[in-house]
Parts: structure tokens; sequence; C-alpha cells
């Protein structure tokens, strides 16, 4: 099936997003093959969320993806053999911007290699703080002429259009909303906080009670090896040029089982709460789809608020506190008020 049949969600905010989603991402790319970068190289589950919905979206949509990268096994001459035609499409998330400048300058090297070829970029949010920086990514951007910018929240949208006004830049929801995940497992704890530890979090969660736990994104020993093994592998192949045709289909196997261990572990990790309270946006999302109550803190460039306000406040389960404080107390009133099984 191309969504999952097991969301906890109200089908009715379901059925509204990915409608939309599907409208927007068939008006754009069509039915067609497609390439993926920016698959996500690392620890981070809500960016493998997204990945796993996009490939839900265009399954649905009849694309094949038939060709997948990250930014550091990036080929343009193999990309060109897989994908001679259609789309090339731009992983979405939250790192389009100055914030996170790896991801930044990888897009810029794509749309400046690829003027010949219509390029996407899946929903982000507009993150530039720096206005040098966002003119030196408007310099490369205004050169291509089949660039489509979609983001994930209105405001985000509007300043994006201002920002690259030669560009198609469209209002597109989060596409983690997509994915396919499995029932939890029972909870076996009161409250999960998911806390940020980088350069978004602007608040710490205050002292837990026992029946709480904090966890970040992270993986088991067993899938931490298993990661680890499949990664090695892959970089072994691509150190070979005349073995990174041949190698490919075992590369996109291994950075799918890279998406389902970092999946399986989320999963696993926030199921075991009663409550989840976070600062990650897709921590949020996954625990909605998941079926948990969730109690959102905003992080530093607040896009979680912006999803928030746009259309993940339409979840009667989904609450904005003001901080992890509140969060908290929010939490433990929500359990106060319907008792311990």
């Amino acid at each position: 099936m191309p969504f999952g049949s097991v969301s906890r969600m109200p089908d009715r905010f379901v059925d509204d997003v990915r409608g939309l989603t599907r409208d927007v991402l068939g008006s754009v790319i069509g039915r067609t093959p497609v390439a993926l970068l920016d698959h996500p190289h690392y620890f981070n589950a809500g960016d493998h969320l997204i990945y796993s919905g996009t490939l839900a979206y265009l399954g649905a949509l009849g694309c094949s993806v038939d060709y997948v990268c990250a930014p550091h096994t990036y080929d343009a001459e193999l990309l060109e053999r897989r994908v001679p035609t259609g789309p090339i499409l731009l992983q979405g998330g939250g790192n389009f911007g100055d914030r996170w400048p790896m991801h930044q300058r990888f897009r810029e090297r794509v749309v400046a290699d690829f003027p010949h070829r219509r390029i996407v970029q899946l929903p982000q949010s507009f993150d530039f703080t720096d206005e040098e920086a966002l003119r030196a990514t408007r310099a490369v951007y205004e050169k291509h002429p089949d660039l489509t910018i979609l983001i994930r929240d209105r405001r985000g949208t509007e300043r994006a259009a201002d920002a690259f006004p030669t560009a198609d830049v469209r209002f597109c929801p989060d596409l983690a909303f997509g994915a396919d995940v499995a029932p939890p497992a029972d909870s076996v704890t009161d409250v999960v906080v998911l806390a940020r530890r980088d350069a978004e979090a602007v608040d710490r969660p205050p002292t837990l009670r026992p029946s709480e736990e904090q966890v970040d994104w992270s993986l088991g020993l067993s899938a931490n090896a298993r990661w680890w093994t499949s990664a090695a592998l892959e970089a072994a192949a691509w150190r070979v040029p005349g073995l990174r045709r041949p190698a490919y289909p075992l590369a996109r196997a291994a950075m799918d089982l890279r998406t389902a261990l970092n999946l399986d572990a989320a999963c696993a990790r926030l199921g075991r709460g009663r409550v989840v309270v976070t600062d990650r946006l897709h921590g949020g999302v996954l625990a909605a789809l998941l079926g948990r109550p969730v109690f959102l803190v905003d992080n530093v460039n607040k896009k979680v608020s912006a999803i928030h306000r746009d259309y993940l406040g339409s979840l009667p389960d989904v609450t904005l506190a003001t901080d992890f404080a509140d969060a908290m107390d929010r939490a433990r009133a929500h359990i106060a008020s319907r008792g311990r099984p």
C-alpha cells in the first residue's frame, strides 16, 4: 500500500494533508522517473521519516525513484545514466538555509550541475539569517531556468518567494505525513522527553520524575552495528569509480536499511511513553502518527510553531507549550486527568 493504514491520526486530517500534498507534487513532478538526492546519512530519525514519506508519495504518483544518493555519494554522471530524463528532487526537511551549510552547498552544487533539468526542492523550512549567504544562494538559483522550491509553512513560503523571485515557490505540507509506521508496543512509562542537543535547541527539560525518561535520536547496539557495517561497505565501493555503477543497487539497499533502522528505533523509543514531550518537529509528527498525545516546544528558528500553526495544530492531541517546563506540567496534568492503566 502506498500509505500506512495504521496511522492513528484522525482520518480527516490524514486525508486532507495527503490529498493536498499529492496535488502539489503531482503538479510539479508528474508521473515520471526521478532522482532523489540528499538521503540522510546520519542518526536523525526525523529526516528518515521524511524520506520514507517521500517514497510513499512518489509511489502513489507512479514515479520510479531510479537514483538516490547522500551528499558524499553524489555522482552526476551516474545520475544522468540512471535517470536521463525527469525531475531531480532534493530531499525535504529543515536544513534549507545557512544554519546547516553543508546541505545548502550541496543543493547549490546540484542546481549548478544540472541547468538543463527540472529541479524540485521538496518541502523545507526557510532558514536564512545571513543576508550574504542568502545573496550567494540567490545568485546560483537565478541562473536555473526550471527550479521549483516547496516550503512547508505559509510564512516561510512568502519569505522564499520574496528571496527567490525567479523560482516557482509553492506551499506544500511536510512529506513525513505520508510515512507508514507500525503500531507501537504498549507504553511502559508516563512521559518520554525527546530533546534536542544541537544548534536548534533553545531550552532544556526540567528534572524528570522516575516515571519519565529523556531520549534523543539514537540506535541500540545491534542496530548501530548494522548501520556502520552497511555504511562502511557502501563507502568502500564508492571509493572505486568503476564499482559505482554495478554497486548502486547494493548502495540503495544500504540507504533504505539505515532508514528502516532509524525509524524502528525511533518508534520504539517514543512508543515507550504514554505522552511525548519534544522540541523536535518530527518527534512530534512521529508521536502523533503513533497515536501518542504530544506537547511541543519550539526550536530556535520556530519551525515547530510555524507548522503547528498551519496544520499540525489541527490535531486535538498535539499542543504547543511555551517551554519545556510548561510542556512537562501539561503532560503530567494530562496523565493525572486520565489515570494510569
